[in-house]
């Protein structure tokens, strides 16, 4: 079933493209976003937190929490 083909399960009234609400009876959600925007959000997710967290100062604290150990 394609997005231009679709229609509000409650009321039945084609709908175009991926709306939040159906413009005939007011349905929310009427037509679920397809599995690769939600993919895509996480792709997106996960390359901001690489470029945001700093990934060195988190390894030189967990090498030094790691010789404190051995030297105990």
């Amino acid at each position: 079933m394609s997005a231009r083909n679709r229609s509000c399960p409650r009321c039945k009234a084609p709908l175009q493209g991926y709306v939040d609400e159906c413009p005939s009876c007011g349905f929310e959600k009427p037509v679920a976003l397809p599995w690769h925007v939600y993919a895509l959000m996480a792709l997106m997710f996960v390359a901001a937190m690489w470029f945001l967290i700093d990934l060195d100062a988190i390894a030189r604290a967990i090498l030094a929490v790691r010789e404190g150990l051995g030297s105990m």
